[in-house]
């Protein structure tokens, strides 16, 4: 089978070992061998992270990949499908919410949950084996596009350690950039043996690994714009005209009909075939004058990788006359003339063309939110090609004129070690910032402090830990960056009132006011704010006023039926002023809707001991003490407790 219907034999530009390759000491497998063991130590430590960002919600929390049932879902919906299917999701969507379509990536943590379970050391030594099968087909290509066993181990290496792969290997979720270089990688290396050898079976195995990666990650569509300008640009680059452009349509057209049936199914599964108008709909001519900025951003991190973290916050250029328009484009349009100086090189071309092309997808930039239009794990794949660039200017760059060697091969591998050794020690810092949640958000919000988000999210994650301090001081900065962000603020002025009940000091209770007044002149419809500054009033100071904080706490209400926290504040307030049927009231209401909050459950107690219903007294502060086991006011309540239940025997034994 492998030896029929064969394509013309064309020998592949670098094919041939060149004299380097044979004057090398060292062996090819020696080498490749030595490249992988230093990827394995570099990404080593990521073997002792826990889960982040979003492993919690993908893989702890993700009820659909823990049923093989499920199978049918995981191949036909959006990757975040189960959030709606488990009503999760706070926005509650009734359809798509992403441009996400990867079965194969939902498919595996299917197979991971089944084998690995919560043990994430098995699901980040399942992200390095992948990322060192990576590293070792682009090896393969390298090799065989160059013929130059120093110019691959060079490419290879920096690939391989470069600190803008920690994002994907040392975070499990990103696995997908693997899975694309897992399958993608692969299918060009058999398509160039198909082209070298004219086996049919290598074309087969290229377009099957061809359709498992686009069903892994979007950007694997650009393959086939990829093999066109390979025809085009490389393979036949001394070809006339139009022995140029019939190959490169030829085999271009072959990845076709797996192309259109990846498209079929994702817009079955999203309802848009690129990108939704109704998720970001920028306008197009922002889209155009923000893609150099992007593009300069990426080459940025690609010669730099340091200051990394997931937030690289990029608003959309919305003026052709903005500094961020034009030199950016200024700088795209420069290093496009320098690399058309390398134009006669096939090797230069091959990586010029791999860059370009494969970062088209991730110019898609209206299918992003502006918080995310740059990360750094896009550049896995179009980073094959910056690498083998990078690797041709150390060969040629005549180094031993610079430095005190005796000859240019010396001085290369001095500065190649160099720049690797750079390059593994930062990228094993890098990994120790995705270790859990708090540890990548503590870091987000420190190199990035002036981007709101990171800002945003570490504030939250206080919020969690109930650190009203921490709030105070992450969301007081968050207000320098972005000053109407009504969650923000409302979490803001809750921290403040929370930080006056620890300290009394007066200060916070005002700041907590002026927030609230401040949000509502924002939002004057906003039920949890009108909740927060009703609550400020109840507070036994000179400002202490119930009959102001109840007519706050029926704005929210007005507002927002359901908020039980309001329901809540507004009984407990009744309770203060003795008007216990009204406060039972409201306290019962809110007991409906959040049933496990403790505090509804102590004025409940203690209201219904006011009203003498004493048994009801005794249930609701008993569960109170087991809600809150922790609670300051715990041995208070238990010996509340015990008197009212010696007071019923008492009852009880004076019976007639």
């Amino acid at each position: 089978m492998g030896r029929k219907n064969r394509a013309p034999k064309v020998p592949a530009y670098g094919s041939a070992v060149s004299k380097s390759m044979s004057a090398f000491n060292w062996s090819r497998n020696a080498i490749l061998i030595a490249i992988l063991f230093v990827t394995a130590g570099s990404f080593a430590n990521t073997l002792f992270n826990d889960f982040a960002y979003d492993d919690t919600t993908q893989i702890l929390q993700n009820e659909l990949i823990r049923r093989w049932s499920n199978l049918p879902d995981a191949l036909t919906k959006e990757v975040w499908f189960w959030r709606v299917k488990q009503d999760k999701d706070p926005n509650k969507q009734a359809g798509p919410t992403t441009p996400y379509y990867r079965p194969v990536f939902t498919v595996y943590l299917m197979i991971g949950w089944t084998l690995f379970g919560t043990s994430a050391f098995f699901w980040h030594l399942a992200n390095i084996l992948m990322h060192l099968i990576g590293v070792y087909f682009v090896f393969k290509i390298c090799e065989k596009i160059s013929g130059d066993l120093r110019l691959t181990a060079i490419a290879t290496l920096l690939f391989a350690v470069h600190p803008l792969r920690s994002e994907s290997v040392a975070w499990i979720s990103g696995s997908t950039d693997l899975f694309l270089a897992l399958f993608l990688l692969p299918s060009f290396y058999f398509y160039m043996l198909y082209r070298e050898e004219g086996r049919t079976r290598n074309i087969l195995y290229s377009l099957g690994l061809f359709v498992l990666a686009a069903f892994s990650k979007e950007p694997a569509v650009a393959l086939p714009i990829f093999i066109g300008a390979y025809e085009l640009f490389i393979h036949n680059r001394n070809q006339p005209l139009v022995e140029k452009f019939k190959p490169a349509l030829e085999y271009a057209s072959m990845f076709l009909l797996p192309t259109i049936f990846y498209f079929a199914m994702r817009f079955k599964a999203l309802g848009f075939v690129l990108s939704d108008a109704n998720y970001n709909a920028y306008p197009h001519e922002q889209v155009a004058m923000s893609i150099p900025l992007v593009i300069a951003k990426y080459i940025g991190l690609l010669f730099w990788p340091f200051h990394l973290t997931v937030f690289h916050q990029t608003e959309m250029v919305k003026s052709p006359l903005s500094y961020r328009f034009y030199l950016p484009l200024l700088f795209v349009v420069a290093v496009c003339a320098l690399l058309w100086r390398l134009r006669d090189s096939s090797i230069a071309r091959f990586a010029i063309l791999w860059f370009a092309i494969h970062l088209l997808p991730v110019l898609n930039l209206g299918a992003l939110a502006e918080d995310f239009l740059v990360q750094e794990r896009y550049v896995y794949i179009p980073s094959v090609g910056f690498s083998l660039l990078a690797g041709l200017a150390f060969v040629k760059i005549p180094f031993e004129k610079w430095l005190s060697f005796s000859n240019r091969r010396t001085a290369q591998a001095a500065v190649v070690m160099l720049i690797a050794l750079i390059f593994t020690g930062k990228t094993l810092a890098q990994n120790t910032a995705w270790k859990d949640d708090f540890t990548l958000w503590k870091h987000g919000a420190a190199v990035a402090e002036d981007q709101p988000m990171a800002n945003f999210i570490l504030g939250h994650y206080y919020v969690k830990l109930q650190q009203p301090q921490k709030v105070i001081e992450i969301f007081e900065h968050y207000l320098t960056l972005k000053a109407d962000n009504i969650m923000v603020i409302t979490n803001l002025a809750n921290a403040h009132l929370q930080m006056f009940e620890l300290t009394n000091e007066r200060s916070h209770l005002t700041r907590g006011i002026e927030l609230c007044e401040q949000g509502l002149r924002l939002n004057e419809k906003s039920a949890p704010l009108w909740d927060t500054l009703g609550h400020a009033y109840t507070y036994d100071t000179e400002l202490k006023n119930y009959m102001k904080a109840r007519a706050y706490f029926s704005r929210a209400l007005q507002y927002e039926p359901d908020l039980a926290l309001s329901n809540f504040h507004m009984g407990a307030t009744f309770i203060k002023e003795n008007m216990l049927d009204e406060g039972i009231r409201y306290l019962e209401l809110a007991k409906q809707q959040e049933p496990k909050f403790p505090d509804t459950r102590k004025f409940l107690g203690y209201g219904y001991s006011y009203r003498g219903e004493t048994q009801k007294a005794v249930e609701e502060l008993t569960l109170y003490t087991q809600l809150q086991p922790n609670a300051l006011d715990l041995a208070k309540v238990k010996q509340d407790i015990e008197k009212m239940k010696a007071k019923l025997e008492t009852a009880q034994t004076t019976k007639p």
